[in-house]
Order: structure tokens, then sequence, then C-alpha cells
């Protein structure tokens, strides 16, 4: 039965490689069950729904502005989070939380830190794997951006320069989907910095190496295991 409670919302600076960025949608719609998606982009793009707010340059502050008139247009109990350089397995949209008024994060989630590795490394949660009630992230937002203005590209890490906070919620809960969600940091995302560990792991489910992943969604080739 087609899920019909949760809209993804997918929001982008549109700095990614085009082609890197074509791939990492393409697998979106292609795992995502038919789900509604809001996309909120600083460019045109053809997805969902979109809403182009022009180029306001990366920040944490701009992008949680970018989520936040997601939120206001849809019309389902929760959204999906999901952005333009993470690949997400179809098992992620499939899970559906107990509570309305909690955020809950994929624990099982991973990243390739900078554009020379292939390696997998274990992240931990992130706002780009989760799920949370439509109405409690939109006045948790709705509330830390009160008398601030309406975009601010030198708040990298909103909201930790209004409030000391490091999170937009104050607790986090965690699932842990089958298979595993991954991101590659190219450093031209909303945010630039990602934390995780430092034990680098060649292969994850679902995905496979590390090396035929990357030589894929980020260069569009598929290349012999060596």
């Amino acid at each position: 039965m087609k899920r019909t409670d949760a809209t993804i919302i997918y929001y982008t600076s549109n700095r990614e490689d085009p082609g890197f960025e074509a791939r990492v949608i393409e697998n979106l719609l292609k795992v995502s069950g038919g789900l509604p998606i809001i996309s909120v982009s600083q460019k045109p793009i053809d997805l969902g729904k979109n809403i182009c707010v022009g180029d306001v340059g990366t920040s944490g502050f701009n992008m949680f502005r970018q989520v936040q008139i997601a939120l206001e247009i849809a019309a389902t109990p929760f959204v999906i989070s999901a952005e333009a350089d993470c690949l997400y397995p179809p098992d992620y949209f499939e899970f559906v939380p107990p509570n309305l008024d909690k955020c809950y994060r994929d624990s099982n989630l991973y990243v390739m830190p900078d554009a020379r590795d292939y390696y997998f490394y274990k992240e931990e949660g992130a706002t780009h794997a989760q799920i949370v009630g439509r109405e409690f992230y939109l006045q948790t937002l709705n509330k830390l951006f009160e008398g601030a203005p309406k975009w601010s590209a030198e708040e990298k890490n909103f909201p930790k320069e209004r409030t000391r906070k490091p999170d937009v919620f104050d607790k986090i809960y965690y699932w842990k989907s089958e298979n595993p969600v991954f991101q590659i940091k190219t450093h031209k995302g909303m945010r630039y910095y990602t934390h995780s560990d430092r034990t680098p792991i060649p292969s994850i489910p679902y995905w496979g190496s590390g090396k035929t992943a990357r030589a894929f969604y980020l260069h569009g080739v598929k290349r012999d295991e060596k």
C-alpha cells in the first residue's frame, strides 16, 4: 500500500556538480515509493513541487530557511529529509515514527568525507537522514527564526550562533534502517562540515564498495574492481 502520511522535503543550493546531483535525484525518485516531494532550491529544478529561492548562499541558516519553506507547503503529518549529496535506500522511506512531536534520525549512516577518498566512514545521526512531524518541525523553526533576517549566508552553524545549542532539536531519537544512507561530502553543499568516525570501511550493504559507488554517483562511470 502506498504511504500517504509523509512528504519528502529536498533542499539544495545547486552547487554540486550537475551530473552528481542528477544521479542523486534519479536515485531518490527510484527508491522513494512515489511519495510526494517538495524541493526548495537556489536554481529551478524539475523535482516534485519546486520552489526556487534564488542564489541566497550556503549556510546552516539558509538550509533551515529552505526547510521552513517546504514545511509551510507540505500537507502530510510527517516530512522526510533528503539532501543533494545523499544516497538513500528504499527502506529509509518506510519507517513510521510513533510520535509526531519528536525528531527521529536514522543511525545507519555513512559518509565519504572528501573528493579523494573512496572509503565509507560511520557517521553520527544527521539532518539529511531524519523524519519529523511537520507541525512540530515548523513550530521549532519558527521559534528559532523569531527576529531573524530572511536569509543569512554568514551563519554557517545555525542555530549555534543564536542559541548556543548545536542542534535545532533539544533531543533526538533514533531508528535504524535495514540498509544504510550514505553521503558524499564534496563541501559544495549547504553546510561544510560533518562528523564521523575515522575508521575506513571499504564497502557497506546495499551500496557495495566505496570505490564503485563513488565512481558511479560522483563521476557517472562504472569501474572494474582492482
